[in-house]
């Protein structure tokens, strides 16, 4: 519905121009805010970029784990963990945790050492 430029790309302009053109400009303690910025702006990208289809896949992984599509939240999974319904020894919830995990990661911070080491 929207023309460009996309939500994306308006994002990536503030972010680039705080990046290039305005933290080198700044005293430390203000660049250091202004990253900040910068690397939430990153995420908001991401989530635009990724949220759909890691929410769908998040979504199946949730329903295999609990059998029912109107369950499957994180929520109803945490809920059926600390009600003992969901063993903590289950391999199962292990790989559902990681997978979700990695899912998140990819959007909150992909250059973070844990999720690298979960990609392997």
């Amino acid at each position: 519905m929207f023309d460009r430029p996309t939500s994306k790309e308006l994002i990536e302009a503030v972010y680039l121009f705080l990046e290039e053109r305005i933290k080198k400009e700044l005293p430390k303690h203000l660049a250091f805010n202004v990253q900040i910025s910068i690397n939430i702006l990153k995420i908001v990208m991401r989530e635009l970029d990724k949220g759909e289809s890691l929410t769908e896949e998040t979504k199946q992984i949730l329903i295999n784990i609990l059998g029912d599509s109107k369950k499957a939240t994180i929520k109803n999974l945490a809920k059926e963990i600390s009600q003992g319904k969901i063993d903590l020894n289950n391999k199962k919830l292990k790989e559902v945790l990681i997978e979700i995990t990695k899912k998140k990661l990819s959007v909150d911070n992909p250059n973070y050492s844990t999720y690298k080491k979960l990609l392997k």
